[in-house]
């Protein structure tokens, strides 16, 4: 499977180049903001997973899937060591590449999620996606409208949204939705096997405060998979971090980068904002 993917900023011989996983039901382009305020200190990779944006569209997904799609991109552009920044989904799969390529790993920063199951708050999401008769959608104002028949939250639909395309046949979902719904299971629980504690990489777990997806409750599963994990909170924000408060989870990515870039974690050593 070849991922979708785009470069910010250029390949340097110095800091290792950060790679951003999206979130269940994102894409890379939403993290555009992110990507190029972090490529003025090294290059910047945003990826698409399958199913989702321009990537491939399969019948199944897993974590153990995505973390070999991003082995073979990572190969595929010669690049050894990487920092990633997964958010949600992206986060789970972050941590277990890290897992199971630990030495390719530079760094890995968790936004709003624990190696933990989750309750399926998602799948009427899909359910209401594939609602929307997209042949009476002339502009994206149409499909919200259709949309809010069965999603309340204004901030949920725009975020739906964001994965309308139009080409010269019309309106159509990036999503592969089915592809996602039967996926659904695994993607809410978090895998066990071949998943082992990695001790040596340094992680960082980030929550939005006004989150209930990241909680001190997660600390025993995070802390077992990751004994030196660090922490730090974002005021104001839900677990959308990077569209509550983009300014404040900026100067939390640019701070981790430059601990991290290039030593090694030490353990037991003071970081402000973080525990």
């Amino acid at each position: 499977m070849k991922l979708a993917w785009r470069m910010y900023g250029k390949p340097s011989s110095g800091r290792p180049p950060v790679v951003v996983l999206h979130g269940l039901f994102g894409n890379a382009a939403q993290w555009h903001h992110v990507a190029r305020a972090l490529s003025t200190q090294g290059p910047v990779i945003t990826v698409d997973w399958p199913n989702h944006g321009r990537s491939p569209h399969v019948d199944r997904m897993d974590y153990a899937l995505m973390a070999d799609g991003l082995r073979l991109l990572l190969d595929e552009l010669a690049i050894g060591r990487v920092h990633l920044v997964g958010h949600s989904m992206g986060g789970k799969a972050g941590m277990v590449f890290a897992s199971l390529f630990a030495p390719r790993v530079a760094s890995l920063v968790v936004l709003d999620i624990a190696p933990v199951s989750y309750p399926d708050r998602y799948t009427p999401l899909v359910y209401a996606a594939l609602r929307v008769q997209l042949d009476q959608v002339h502009q994206r104002e149409d499909a919200d409208i259709q949309l809010a028949r069965y999603v309340s939250s204004a901030p949920v639909r725009a975020m739906l949204l964001q994965n309308l395309a139009r080409d010269a046949l019309g309106w159509r979902w990036r999503n592969h939705w089915v592809g996602i719904a039967a996926s659904m299971s695994s993607l809410l629980t978090f895998p066990s096997h071949p998943i082992h504690a990695t001790a040596n990489t340094p992680v960082l777990f980030v929550r939005g405060d006004a989150s209930d997806h990241l909680t001190s409750e997660h600390d025993p599963w995070i802390h077992a998979l990751f004994p030196h994990a660090r922490h730090a909170e974002i005021a104001g924000a839900g677990h959308w971090l990077h569209a509550d408060q983009p300014a404040a989870l900026q100067r939390v990515l640019d701070d981790w980068l430059q601990r991290t870039t290039p030593c090694r974690p030490v353990v037991g050593a003071a970081l402000p904002a973080m525990v």
